[in-house]
């Protein structure tokens, strides 16, 4: 099995430089990052998927380093992790001191509402009186300038889980989410249930890259070498077409 590590730990169990320390948050849910249950251990999920692919390509070892979204960049500035993926320099108030990768997989966000309001929700304008369901540490820059003068009202939460469930139960009236975990919820949603439907209005379309920390022992050239051998193995185009046609299964750990 894996190592799953918190950063109180981290420096003990495992001696530097040793292994590529990937960085996931909790607060990603399916299909971007799988935990088992009631556990912080990463099954699977694409940002897992994707930094495992870069640690084959290394032929390295590695090991999760599981954060809070307010931990992540506190520990990319201190090199506590070495690879944090799913990034975007716009999204972390660390961004000159990281290394960035080539671009990876795009993220698109969108707007779910209620089904019968969903056709009503085609731009910016629709939003206003709204309260919206964000993520504690995310990034909107779209959405600052409504937000500042009242016109939405955020109410955050820790995940995308726990904003579904407030959208169910009416406790908001949209939730902001990427389409995978959109397609994800639709899914796992059982037939006739389906309260909720997918607005119009795209609020961002962003390309995601992988950080390395200046701070991290690890040759940045190697990751940057591996990223681009993976893309043009179509490896990563690959990966996200798995999971955007649900053919994607967790991850097994590969030894005891």
């Amino acid at each position: 099995m894996f190592p799953v590590l918190r950063l109180s730990l981290l420096f003990v169990l495992l001696p530097a430089s040793a292994t590529i320390r990937i960085g996931l948050c909790e607060c990603d849910s399916p299909p971007l990052l799988e935990f088992a249950p009631q556990s912080t251990e990463p099954v699977g999920g694409l940002i897992k998927d994707i930094g495992d692919l870069i640690a084959g390509q290394m032929n390295e070892e590695k090991a999760y380093v599981v954060l809070s979204r307010k931990r992540i960049d506190p520990a990319l500035q201190k090199g506590e992790v070495d690879l944090v993926c799913y990034l975007n320099p716009a999204w972390t108030s660390v961004a000159p001191q990281l290394h960035w990768t080539d671009d990876v997989v795009p993220q698109t966000e969108v707007v779910v509402v209620d089904r019968n309001r969903a056709e009503k929700v085609r731009n910016m304008e629709d939003l206003k009186g709204m309260r919206l369901g964000l993520i504690h540490g995310f990034h909107y820059p779209q959405l600052v300038p409504l937000i500042v003068v009242g016109k939405i009202k955020p109410v955050y939460e820790n995940d995308h889980l726990s904003n579904y469930k407030l959208l169910e139960q009416k406790l908001v009236d949209g939730v902001v989410s990427s389409d995978l975990q959109v397609a994800y919820h639709q899914r796992n949603t059982a037939p006739g249930t389906q309260a909720q439907g997918v607005s119009a209005l795209v609020l961002s379309a962003m390309p995601t890259f992988c950080a390395v920390p200046k701070a991290s022992p690890i040759k940045v050239e190697r990751v940057m070498q591996a990223v681009q051998q993976l893309k043009a193995q179509g490896a990563f185009d690959k990966l996200i077409n798995r999971y955007r046609q649900n053919e994607h299964t967790p991850s097994k750990t590969e030894r005891p």
